[in-house]
């Protein structure tokens, strides 16, 4: 639909990009500031992130990530890149994930404790 301003809230439905940084507790805590109420963390190399106040889900089809900081991930994807599982299969995962989480499933970082956030600086980090 567009692109947003940090923390700016989006207009209305559809899919909106945010010009944010791209260091991962600065651009959550601006996606939470801008009205999201959960936030899908696609990773390839792992990453920690959680954040005090906006679930954040944990999806990678890396299979060595998934195998080696499972711990992290809410969602194993990697049967798409071994063509085990279909993208339309995948996005299902998600989809119950997610409804799970908004009725109060804890995510891997909220269970590990995660809570990183940044007060936004006059300028960028990342």
């Amino acid at each position: 639909m567009g692109c947003l301003g940090p923390a700016e809230e989006p207009r209305g439905p559809g899919l909106w990009y945010m010009d944010t940084s791209s260091a991962a507790a600065e651009a959550v805590t601006l996606w939470a500031a801008s009205g999201a109420v959960v936030h899908f963390f696609p990773t390839g190399q792992g990453n920690v992130i959680g954040h005090p106040i906006l679930p954040v889900i944990k999806l990678s089809a890396n299979p060595i990530t998934v195998e080696t900081m499972s711990e992290h991930i809410d969602l194993d994807v990697s049967g798409l890149l071994q063509q085990e599982i279909t993208l339309e299969e995948a996005g299902d995962r998600l989809l119950d994930v997610m409804v799970r989480v908004c009725n109060g499933r804890l995510t891997s970082a909220e269970v590990l404790g995660h809570r990183e956030f940044v007060l936004t600086k006059l300028y960028r980090s990342a």
